[in-house]
Order: structure tokens, then C-alpha cells, then sequence
């Protein structure tokens, strides 16, 4: 490969360009003016039309005419594959051609113009002025701008010559920013190739397309028809389909909407390709979610163009699904994480309002249950048999929160702390409290690790609500709190200790007796009973 294809200075491929970009923008700038003339014209014929006299709409229909004229012979004197054919680029040429093909049909725009505009006022149009005034502006530029060419291109009265002016700044740029393109049949290393579809009912053009693409990079499959490419469609994931319109058993539109229908197959980008040149197809195609149309016979290096822009913009579509993928599972783990911590109903209040109300209930019973001797065991046996047997019992003490309503407020050490009827409506809250404590007790007789508890149990009001803001915690405050606290510290070992206000919620539930007042620290002397059993 030489220096000059690999991407080094040409200077003929440069110049080449340079003209090819200064046509381009010669008929960028001459057809500006033209479609001001021809669209104000036709503004105005539909805006005069049985409102003006017939004399009047004449004129203006010839000065329609003649814009269109000018737009015709722009786009066949500065068509780009008739100059791409050439092989020399003679803008002396196009100058001379420009000047004498589009001086008539001007001045005849020009002409009319000024009459009609004379005119206007006497025949009741003063509202066609200002589009009329646009018209004849635009007409003035558009010969200004033959003069511009003319002299740009190095035309003379007397002699015509070639002598290239340095062109615009702006051509230059322009000419510098475009990547030179591949000699034909190169691969394209920093593309990847997608599995693309090709639907067409002419197995020559199957072919043919086929290839080319394959030459490109890509994997290809095939279906001659619309219905066997849905079926494809269902079996395979395809990058990109190309669609032929004109087919016999399901023509291409019908293809489109089908897939347009089906979440699953929407999202496929697919591209038209198509005899049918005329806009109002080109059109439909694209309000149906086309991604873009090409008409037959196709050029292969604008189809690898659009086909590398389709894929690159569906690998960035399937990348955002992806990421927002991933977003939706860690948001999953994330609300996981926080209805672990936290109850439902607390999890969801902070989810919707980035905070907690701390609230007052009236009538929750709390328990505590500890381990009798933790302390002395735990500095004998070894940290993973107490960690073992630790978990062993948390698993039990929440399978029993769960059977028996409670909420579990959190665990400290060997603590475990919970209330019933905060959350969730129950009908006698205490009662579910001593029938854990009573199960909970006859349970751990039963673990390997020989451990014995105390439960203590309180009911009354209390507050409620999420402490803290890098780790969250839901807890439960106020007197009804500590006196439970008390009195499990001050219960017997293998029994359910209740206050006198929780005994007297469950005293023809359970068999029990009273321990007399016991001496609790910052409480003074409180009633407390034992419950042996439920009657």
C-alpha cells in the first residue's frame, strides 16, 4: 500500500476533492435561492387562487415555472455522478454551461416579479408584496451568484481558462475533515461485523447483496420472502435486517409493521432497499421505523456506510440496555439488602420519601430474650463454635417472629429484641409475645449448644423510627422499652417474665403466678409474673 493510500499527502486526490467540494458547494448555494423562489410561489398560488385575477395567478405560475426549470438544469449541470465520471474536472466548463442555461429562466422570475409587484396594490394583493419582495431578492442573488461561479471558475469574456482561485476557507476544511474511502474490497479493522438478514424475493440480488456484504465483514443469512424472514426472525438474533419492498407472498411494508409490533424484534434496525425511489416511499418506510432506504441499484460503499452507522447505533442501543440491566439488578439487590434491614413497611416509606416519620403507638408489646451465661461461655469455647450456635439460634428466634407476628427490632450479642402489634395489627399482642418466649424456651433445651434464656416481656406505648443516615437502623424508643429491658435482666433462667400490665392482657390465657415486686434499676419495686403455660 502506498504512503499516499495509507493516509499520507496526495496531491492530485487532494485537489480532486478540493473541486468536487467546491461543486458540491456550488449547488448547496445555488439551489438556496431557488427553493426560496419556487416555495414562495407556490405560497402564494395557493393564496391567490380564486382570490386574484386570472392575469395576476398567470404570472405568478409562470414565475413557479420558471424556478423549477433552474432547480432542473442546476441538478443536471452539477449532478454528482455525471461530474464523479469525468475525468478531468473542467470548472471553466461548468461556469460557461451555469451561465448560459440559467440566465433565462432568472430573468424571467425577475421579470415578473417587478410587475407583478406593481401591480399588486391595484388588484387587491398588497398582502402578496412581501413574498413577492422575497422572490425578487432571491432571483438578484441567485444571479449574483452565476457572476460568483463564473469568476471562481476563471471564465472570461473574451477567453476561457482554467485558473483555480484558492478556494473558500471553509471548502478547505471541509475537504481536510473528510476521511479519504477505502479502496474497494478493503476491510475495515476497527468495524466489527454484525449478522445481518438480507429479505428478497430475486435470488440474483440475494446473491449479489449477499456478497457484498460478506466481502464487508459480515455474516449473512437469507430469506427469499417476507414470511420465511419472520420465521428466521424468531429463530436467530439478527444485527440488522435489509428488507426488499416488492415481494410476492408479504411485501416489505408488511414485514416492517410485523416487526415493529413485536417487542422482540422491534429494536432490530432495518434498512429498505427498493426500486421504489419515489418519495412518498421513501417516507412511509421511515414512519413505519425504517432506520433507512436505499433504492436499487445500490452504491456499495454508501451501503457499507449506512450499514456501519445502523450497527454502531444498535451496539450503543444494546450497551444502554445492558447498563440499565445492570442499574435494574443492583437496584433489586440494593431494595434486598434494605427490606432485610429494615421492615416492609419502613423499607418502602424510605424508598418513596428519602426518609422515616417518627411515630407514636399506643399499645405494643416488647420482648427480650438473652442467653443465660453467654458471657462466661463465650470466653471458653472457641469464636466459630460461638458464631455457629449463635446463628443457629437466630434462625430460630426469627422463624418464630415470623409464626407468631412479631417484628424483629434487632439482635445485640446474644440479645434479641422484638415487638408485637407495631407494624401490624394484632389482636392481642402480648399473648403472641408469651407464646414465643414459651416455645422459645422449650426449643433451645433441645440445641447443641446447652444454653438456657430468659424472657421478658412488657406492653405500653412507644416511639417508633429509622435512626441514622449512612446505616440504617429501625428502632423502637421510650419507657415501655427499658421496662421491658429490665425485666428479662431480672427473670428466671428457662421461664417468660411479664410486667403486671402485659399479665393482666393474657392472665385467662395462661397459667402463671406472681413473683412479687421485684426491685428493677431506675424503675424501683415492679410486679412481675412468671408464665408457666398457656391454659
Amino acid at each position: 500500500m502506498t504512503e499516499e493510500r495509507a493516509g499520507g499527502h496526495d496531491p492530485a486526490l487532494e485537489d480532486r476533492r478540493t473541486k468536487m467540494a467546491l461543486l458540491a458547494h456550488v449547488r448547496h448555494e445555488l439551489r438556496t435561492p431557488l427553493n426560496a423562489i419556487i416555495g414562495y410561489s407556490e405560497m402564494l398560488l395557493e393564496d391567490t387562487q380564486g382570490a386574484a385575477p386570472e392575469p395576476f395567478v398567470a404570472d405568478l405560475r409562470k414565475i413557479h415555472q420558471s424556478g423549477r426549470q433552474a432547480l432542473v438544469l442546476v441538478n443536471e449541470i452539477l449532478d454528482a455522478r455525471k461530474i464523479e465520471a469525468e475525468a478531468e474536472l473542467d470548472l471553466a466548463a461548468f461556469g460557461a454551461e451555469i451561465r448560459h442555461g440559467l440566465r433565462t429562466p432568472l430573468n424571467t422570475v425577475i421579470g415578473y416579479c417587478e410587475i407583478l409587484m406593481e401591480d399588486a396594490k391595484s388588484v387587491g394583493q398588497e398582502a402578496a408584496g412581501p413574498d413577492l419582495a422575497k422572490i425578487f431578492e432571491a432571483g438578484k442573488r441567485f444571479l449574483a451568484l452565476i457572476e460568483d461561479i463564473v469568476g471562481i471558475s476563471g471564465v472570461r469574456a473574451d477567453s476561457v481558462e482554467l485558473d483555480l482561485s484558492p478556494p473558500p476557507r471553509m471548502i478547505r476544511e471541509v475537504v481536510r475533515a473528510i476521511r479519504p474511502l477505502a479502496p474497494a474490497g478493503a476491510a475495515e479493522a476497527s468495524r466489527e461485523g454484525g449478522f445481518l438478514l438480507v429479505v428478497d424475493d430475486n435470488e440474483t440480488n440475494r446473491d449479489l447483496l449477499s456478497r457484498t456484504l460478506q466481502r464487508q465483514g459480515h455474516r449473512v443469512a437469507m430469506a427469499e420472502g417476507g414470511r420465511q424472514a419472520l420465521h428466521l426472525l424468531g429463530q436467530e438474533t439478527y444485527d440488522l435486517v435489509l428488507l426488499d419492498i416488492m415481494m410476492p407472498d408479504m411485501n416489505g411494508f408488511q414485514v416492517l409493521e410485523t416487526m415493529k409490533a413485536d417487542a422482540g424484534l422491534r429494536h432490530i434496525p432495518v434498512i429498505m432497499i427498493s426500486a421504489l425511489d419515489e418519495l412518498d416511499s421513501v417516507v412511509r418506510c421511515i414512519e413505519m421505523g425504517a432506520e433507512d432506504y436505499l433504492a436499487k441499484p445500490f452504491n456499495p460503499v454508501l451501503l457499507k456506510a449506512r450499514i456501519g452507522a445502523c450497527l454502531e447505533k444498535k451496539r450503543l442501543h444494546d450497551r444502554e440496555v445492558m447498563y440499565l440491566c445492570e442499574i435494574e439488578a443492583e437496584k433489586k439487590r440494593s431494595d434486598e439488602l434494605l427490606h432485610v434491614i429494615l421492615p416492609h413497611e419502613i423499607a418502602e416509606e424510605l424508598k418513596a420519601s428519602d426518609t422515616v416519620k417518627a411515630r407514636r403507638y399506643a399499645n405494643v408489646a416488647v420482648l427480650f430474650c438473652d442467653v443465660v451465661g453467654f458471657t462466661t461461655y463465650s470466653e471458653k469455647a472457641e469464636p466459630e463454635e460461638v458464631m455457629t450456635h449463635l446463628q443457629e439460634l437466630v434462625d430460630i428466634q426469627e422463624h418464630l417472629a415470623l409464626r407468631y407476628d412479631l417484628q424483629k427490632i434487632k439482635t445485640i450479642g446474644d440479645c434479641f429484641m422484638a415487638a408485637c402489634g407495631l407494624l401490624k395489627p394484632v389482636e392481642n399482642p402480648v399473648l403472641n409475645a408469651v407464646r414465643w418466649g414459651l416455645d422459645m424456651v422449650a426449643v433451645i433445651q433441645r440445641l447443641r449448644s446447652n444454653w438456657n434464656v430468659r424472657v421478658g416481656i412488657h406492653v405500653g406505648p412507644l416511639v417508633a423510627g429509622v435512626v441514622g443516615h449512612r446505616q440504617y437502623l429501625f428502632d423502637v424508643f421510650g419507657d415501655t422499652v427499658n421496662t421491658a429491658s429490665r425485666i428479662e435482666s431480672n427473670g428466671v433462667p428457662g421461664a417468660v417474665a411479664v410486667s403486671a400490665a402485659a399479665w393482666r392482657q393474657i392472665a385467662e390465657q395462661c397459667r402463671g403466678e406472681s413473683l412479687g415486686p421485684v426491685r428493677l434499676k431506675g424503675k424501683g419495686d415492679l410486679e412481675v409474673f412468671r408464665v408457666d403455660g398457656l391454659r
